[in-house]
């Protein structure tokens, strides 16, 4: 009988964990610019944590104002009473952790340390960095693949000072890291580094065997859906993902974070939306 009892309760726990809850996240990046009534909204939907985009600060911003943008973000943010899981470090064609030439590599990772930098006001969790631009042709690929992992190891260090875990993203096309494979490469000397799993960046591979490879080096995600042929970046529902066994995937592998959205097309990207489709969508929760 106790075996019973206990055979019943084992599994109404792991059933119940497949509908576990996690805490809901939105990019900044759906908003643009962050302003109060931008914050504001975001909050009054139910969601409590923020993705920090910090191509705000450096790319459409001179260097030497990327401190005072900052801290009014910071500020702004608090006043909406938004904590930050995550902060987005800058990407662009130009801004590679992985070019073949010695001085413009040294000059794109001495950026990415100084905007690691800044990002110790928002005290994240999780730093997101692009492993390298695009396109990027066949035969530079082995050593663009060596000079991102050394890259990493560097940033790794200026992760930790900062007492932030880097998170390698998944990119698409021809970008490196696309696929389990080369992404578990880059990190494979680097235990502390860990994976933010873009979902709407796969097109190499299923979902399910990404998550099979990467097991346990999740450290953030990035979710939103696209039709297989190239990232969308659309809310979850409106693609091909089937977010149920998704998060079937996300819960086996241990994760423990914020569920951040990171939708930005679209007419229906709006804060009140990402978490009906959070709730209809992907928790199975339809409305009644």
């Amino acid at each position: 009988m106790k075996k019973l009892l206990l055979i019943t309760i084992t599994f109404l726990l792991t059933a119940g964990s497949v509908r576990a809850e996690y805490p809901l996240g939105v990019s900044l990046g759906m908003v643009k610019v962050p302003e109060p009534e931008k914050l504001a909204q975001i909050k009054a939907a139910g969601i409590d944590h923020v993705e920090v985009v910090f191509n705000y600060f450096w790319r459409n911003a001179p260097e030497n104002e990327c401190y005072t943008r900052a801290y009014r973000v910071k500020a702004l943010l608090e006043e909406a009473g938004l904590k930050v899981w995550s902060c987005h470090l800058p990407f662009s064609r130009q801004l590679d952790i992985s070019v073949p030439d010695p001085a413009l590599r040294e000059q794109n990772v001495a950026l990415m340390e100084r905007m690691i930098r800044l990002a110790s006001i928002f005290g994240p969790q999780r730093l997101v960095l692009h492993p390298s631009s695009e396109p990027i042709a066949d035969e530079e690929r082995e050593i663009r693949l060596q000079n991102s992992a050394n890259s990493i190891g560097r940033l790794a260090l200026s992760a930790k000072e900062i007492g932030a875990v880097l998170c390698i993203e998944n990119l698409p096309r021809t970008c490196l890291g696309r696929d389990s494979g080369e992404l578990m490469r880059l990190i494979a000397d680097y235990p502390e580094v860990m994976v933010c799993f873009d979902s709407n960046h796969l097109l190499k591979e299923e979902h399910a065997h990404f998550f099979e490879a990467v097991g346990n080096r999740i450290g953030t995600i990035h979710a939103s859906d696209y039709d297989r042929k190239d990232e969308r970046h659309w809310l979850p529902g409106e693609g091909v993902i089937d977010w149920p066994d998704f998060l079937r995937c996300l819960q086996a592998s241990g994760y423990k974070g914020v569920f951040m959205h990171e939708v930005r097309a679209g007419v229906n990207a709006t804060p009140e939306n990402v978490v009906k489709a959070y709730k209809e969508v992907i928790l199975g929760k339809m409305k009644k």
